[in-house]
């Protein structure tokens, strides 16, 4: 196993896994020309701001792709090693919400959708969702 301390974490992202009131976790289908993974299904997040810790970065996130605002608690985080050696880390962060799909306004990507998780086993994920959904 490579010893991450060691690696250049090159981009830091906050994930945010958000139910509703019945269960189902709120999902964005990257743009078709999305740099990474275009066209797939993942949690919204997004990366960083300079000097902005990753719960002020996991609320600004939610706000500008969903409209939303919900309490996010801390699940952990995911490091993911590229071909090249850099390392993205990911904070992921978990959320539960009274709003319904109405309420949502997509701010990026073709759709934001809440799914079941029988839906979500039906449509083609981001190589990491699975992970992150897992730590919900």
């Amino acid at each position: 196993m490579a010893n991450i301390d060691r690696m250049k974490i090159t981009d830091e992202v906050a994930i945010i896994v958000l139910t509703d009131r019945i269960g189902r976790v709120l999902m964005q289908r990257r743009a078709l020309d999305a740099h990474i993974e275009p066209g797939k299904w993942t949690p919204p997040g997004g990366r960083l701001d300079s000097a902005e810790d990753a719960a002020a970065a996991a609320r600004r996130e939610l706000l500008e792709e969903t409209g939303l605002t919900a309490a996010l608690e801390s699940r952990g985080v995911v490091d993911q090693i590229r071909a090249d050696g850099t390392v993205v880390r990911f904070y992921v962060f978990t959320g539960c919400t009274d709003e319904s799909q109405k309420d949502v306004v997509m701010g990026e990507g073709l759709t934001m959708r809440f799914l079941t998780r029988t839906e979500i086993g039906t449509v083609q994920l981001a190589s990491n969702a699975e992970t992150f959904l897992d730590m919900s």
